[in-house]
């Protein structure tokens, strides 16, 4: 049994953070559930539809094979194709006859696992689903709702819950039978909660809302708010703080990677004195090295990151874009068990899965057995679908008698549906009756033997693995519940909200290592009361701010050229991160030479490069008007000269594909715009294969178009930044968040456009304000001003008049 807050000695720690979040969450879920709900009742079927939030009059089958152990449906029209939607890989949906809110029967969740131009495939986590409605699949038309479950916020409670067990309990227990005990909770809750504890006569800090600290004057003020989508930014008067012009003259960097003093080691491998002897030399700079010393191919920080993380229970590694956090995490985990050849299961988790498809690759190439728990239904890197746990099952010696199971359940749930047909058919409501018990005990009897296998081949396939990836809502799951995980890597961490954190800690944690970085994107959180009271901080950030915990930064970029991060290295990190990309003599690496284009190609000399070298940064300022669009905003002139930008680079370099070009907007009807003119505009088509040619005309179809939030952990060779605000008010509201501008300067390797209106972004105003009043502003406001005023020195900035910049005649379609 659980302790109680009266004989537990973290009793008032643990009752003050459940209350603290406990309704945090409500506040956030009660937001999500309203938002759906007034969709469904205020929004007419027709905006439905044109918003992509609704599709209906689909019909549906069955797969024959199953994704990721989960049967899949694939629903389509039957004469024409499906129009825009929402509905990508991994949303959330459900699916029924007629109307989620109104309809006689429950709708039914399911996750969509594909899509193409005319089909909608849905995992379900069972057929029973629809045998309970007595629905069958393949009759009737159905109706999709892009929608939200209450999946996620249960999970987040149940590991809140958590923290009332104490594993040290349980840590030798055996159950009757000889079984074994599985761990509940960490060992981990003083650190954790260290900041909840009750202080007398005084109301707890960590209960209230955060209330904004002066920073020192050498560090840039780092966003504090961010809202989920553009479309709930609401602007405001609000301001924050000034800090130090970024033009002025640095204070020395901070020194935060400077030698720590002596620590005794704590976690899991304290006791272990290999271990803590590598990692005693290598956590400090020009360590002594001995022979037999693993050779690691690592900087020296990345190197000293894995030592403080072998020797500290509880360790932080913050990661600014481009540093490595992935590779410097693969090689810990090689370290640990192909060196180190520790027994202990480790588990690694993130917050999105192509954080988790990264981490399998890279660990399956490190020689290392790596186990994919969770989104296997998802699109996965090609050559990772056998190191999935379905996968895995599917080839286990006792994959046969679940097989026969499946196969005797259809058919009794068959019979059952024909005899319940037939009953309606003939209006005996006692015959219906019968029916509907027909099999019951039967078919709860089979599925309990063919869980009891399928959990007896998990803990085999589990027992086996090296490591374990999976995201933090996943880890949750029934499949990660046959051994305990005493180490944990948690990746992504500062995209995680606090109790989305805890999941993959609740399994008996003893050591674990956060990596993240609090200057780029956090959690996302739809509610203004949740922001407020904290939600939005992660647990990442909340340790590295209290300052108690072991904390390390990645200081050397190898993503892009020197002069994309010379304005983020001086803004967001104190001028702390270093180059990667460039040689002893200062010569930037081939790869990163920017591309062909009349924007970039420039004679004039200036600090970042040197005479008649091509320019890797410019900013587009244009005239062209933003307008509203339902809750988004749009700016059609601005979207035609990203069009132009598009064509110039794809004629002028051959080789170049539409994958290698991103354009990030961070408002949904800019997105939707823009890749209707990339990708299916008749008459930009035409005009696409009249100037580039037809076949280079094709790659438009490759040129992702998304939010900052769909490029996150990714890059690629050239962003476009379509910036769409451009109003006399100098209203920005969305862009005032400096963590998102960060993210959106640091995606490109070789080239980044940004486009706006120079004067809008320069004086802007924006931020977030809730229903009492209370101003959550991100201080993006603040940075672009800065970055207008840095664009402006580097004499980075070119006017638009009318096409001067552009080839291909664009100019006449635009207003300025």
């Amino acid at each position: 049994m659980p302790h109680t807050h009266l004989t537990q000695p973290l009793g008032p720690e643990i009752d003050a953070y459940k209350a603290k979040f406990e309704e945090l969450l409500g506040y956030e879920e009660a937001t999500r559930w309203d938002a759906f709900k007034e969709r469904l009742e205020l929004w007419d079927m027709e905006k439905l539809r044109e918003e992509g939030y609704v599709l209906t009059g689909l019909r549906g089958y069955w797969k024959k094979e199953r994704q990721g152990g989960k049967p899949v449906a694939v629903f389509s029209l039957v004469d024409s194709e499906i129009e825009w939607n929402r509905f990508d890989a991994g949303s959330m949906i459900t699916i029924c006859r007629e109307h989620p809110l109104t309809g006689k029967d429950e709708p039914i969740p399911g996750t969509v696992v594909f899509k193409t131009s005319s089909a909608i495939h849905v995992a379900f986590e069972d057929k029973a689903l629809f045998d309970e409605q007595e629905a069958l699949l393949e009759e009737g038309e159905w109706r999709l709702d892009f929608g939200t479950n209450d999946v996620t916020f249960r999970r987040m409670r149940a590991a809140i819950d958590a923290l009332n067990h104490d594993p040290a309990d349980h840590e030798f227990a055996e159950m009757a039978g000889g079984g074994e005990y599985m761990l509940r909770g960490t060992f981990l809750r003083d650190a954790l909660l260290r900041s909840f504890k009750p202080v007398p006569d005084a109301q707890t800090p960590s209960s209230e809302a955060p209330v904004p600290t002066e920073r020192e004057p050498a560090e840039p003020l780092e966003a504090r708010t961010s809202p989920p989508e553009p479309e709930a930014a609401i602007q405001s008067e609000g301001s924050v703080e000034e800090t130090q012009p970024l033009l002025t003259a640095p204070d020395p960097p901070a020194e935060i990677n400077q030698a720590e003093p002596e620590r005794m080691p704590t976690g899991v491998f304290s006791s272990n004195q290999l271990i803590q002897s590598w990692a005693h030399r290598y956590r400090r700079p020009n360590p002594i090295v001995i022979e037999g010393d693993p050779v690691l191919p690592l900087n020296e920080t990345q190197t000293r990151a894995i030592a403080m993380m072998l020797s500290e229970r509880l360790s932080l590694v913050q990661g600014p874009p481009g540093t490595g956090k992935t590779k410097t995490i693969i090689e810990a985990i090689r370290l640990l068990k192909a060196h180190f050849e520790v027994p202990e299961p480790l588990l690694v988790a993130t917050y999105t899965n192509v954080a988790v498809d990264n981490l399998v690759g890279g660990i399956v190439a490190a020689g290392l057995k790596a186990l994919r728990v969770g989104g296997e239904e998802l699109p996965q890197r090609p050559g990772l679908e056998n190191h999935t746990l379905e996968v895995k099952i599917a080839a286990h010696p006792l994959q046969r008698q679940v097989e026969k199971l499946e196969k005797s359940i259809d058919q009794l749930a068959e019979k059952r549906r024909e005899a319940i047909e037939y009953a309606r058919k003939v209006k005996d409501s006692k015959l219906t009756e019968q029916a509907r018990n027909m099999f019951k005990e039967q078919l709860v009897r089979m599925r309990m033997k063919k869980f009891a296998i399928r959990n007896t081949m998990i803990h085999d396939i589990v027992s086996k693995a090296d490591v374990i990836c999976t995201t933090c809502l996943t880890s949750a799951v029934s499949a990660l519940n046959v051994v305990d995980f005493p180490v944990v890597f948690l990746d992504e961490a500062s995209m995680c909200t606090e109790p989305a954190s805890l999941i993959p800690l609740m399994k008996g944690a003893r050591h674990v290592a956060l990596i993240g970085d609090h200057k780029q994107l956090p959690p996302v959180i739809t509610s203004a009361e949740a922001q407020a009271g904290g939600l939005g901080k992660s647990l990442f950030e909340r340790l590295t701010e209290e300052g108690d915990t072991p904390t390390i930064m990645l200081d050397m970029q190898y993503r892009m050229h020197p002069s994309i991060s010379r304005f983020p290295s001086a803004q967001f990190y104190n001028r702390t991160l270093r180059d990667g990309t460039v040689d002893k003599a200062g010569k930037v690496r081939a790869s990163l030479v920017p591309p062909k284009s009349t924007l970039l190609d420039d004679e004039q000399e200036n600090e970042l490069q040197s005479a008649k070298e091509r320019l890797s940064v410019v900013f587009v300022d244009h005239a062209g008007g933003e307008s509203k669009k339902d809750r988004s905003r749009i700016n059609a002139g601005e979207a035609q000269i990203v069009c132009g930008i598009v064509e110039d680079l794809l004629h002028s370099n051959p080789t170049m594909t539409g994958d290698d070009i991103g354009i990030i907007a961070p408002y949904i009807a800019q997105i939707r715009l823009l890749d209707r003119l990339l990708k299916q505009d008749p008459e930009q088509a035409a005009r696409f294969e009249s100037t580039i040619g037809a076949h280079r005309a094709m790659q438009m179809a490759n040129i992702e178009v998304k939010t900052v939030d769909g490029f996150e952990g990714r890059e690629k060779e050239v962003i476009i930044f379509s910036t769409v605000r451009n109003n006399p008010q100098g209203a920005i509201g969305f862009l005032a968040d400096g963590r998102r501008l960060n993210v959106g300067l640091t995606r490109a390797r070789r080239a980044l456009f940004v486009l706006g209106n120079a004067g809008t972004l320069r004086d802007g105003r924006g931020g977030l304000r809730d229903a009492g009043g209370l101003v959550l502003t991100g201080g993006g406001d603040k940075v672009w001003k800065r970055y207008m005023e840095w664009l402006e020195k580097e004499r980075l900035i070119r006017r638009w008049a009318g096409g001067s910049f552009l080839p291909l005649g664009l100019g006449n379609k635009i207003t300025s």
